[in-house]
C-alpha cells in the first residue's frame, strides 16, 4: 500500500512540469496560429504578398517543429471566430515584426563574399 501511495505521490508531483509544459505550448501554438492568420491576410495585398506568405510558412512550420500532430485548419477555424478585427493589425505588427528579426538573423550567418571576387 505504502508503495502505491508513493508511486501516485511521485507521479503526481512530475504531472506538474508536464502540464505546465503542456500550457506553454498551447500558448505558443496560439499565438502561432494567431500569426498564421495575419501573415495570410498581409498576403492579400499585393505589396506584402511575398513577406505575408513567407510568415505563413514560418509560423506553420513552428507550429508543426513543436507539435506535429497539431491540426493548424482546426485551431485556424477556431481562432478566426475569436479574434477580434481591431487585434489584425496589432498582431500582424507582432508577427512581422518577429519574421524580420528571424530574417535579419539568418541574414548574419551569411558568409563573406571572399575577397576578389567583385564585390
Amino acid at each position: 500500500m505504502r508503495t502505491l501511495l508513493g508511486a501516485a505521490v511521485a507521479a503526481w508531483a512530475m504531472a506538474g512540469p508536464v502540464l505546465a509544459a503542456d500550457d506553454d505550448i498551447r500558448a505558443a501554438n496560439r499565438a502561432d496560429v494567431r500569426c498564421v492568420i495575419g501573415m495570410s491576410v498581409m498576403a492579400r495585398n499585393e505589396a506584402y504578398k511575398q513577406w505575408g506568405m513567407f510568415g505563413v510558412f514560418f509560423y506553420s512550420g513552428r507550429i508543426e517543429g513543436r507539435d506535429p500532430g497539431f491540426s493548424l485548419r482546426d485551431a485556424v477555424r477556431r481562432e478566426v471566430m475569436l479574434m477580434r478585427p481591431d487585434e489584425y493589425n496589432e498582431e500582424i505588427k507582432r508577427c512581422s515584426d518577429l519574421l524580420g528579426e528571424r530574417s535579419r538573423a539568418f541574414e548574419a550567418m551569411r558568409p563573406s563574399p571572399p575577397r576578389g571576387t567583385g564585390r
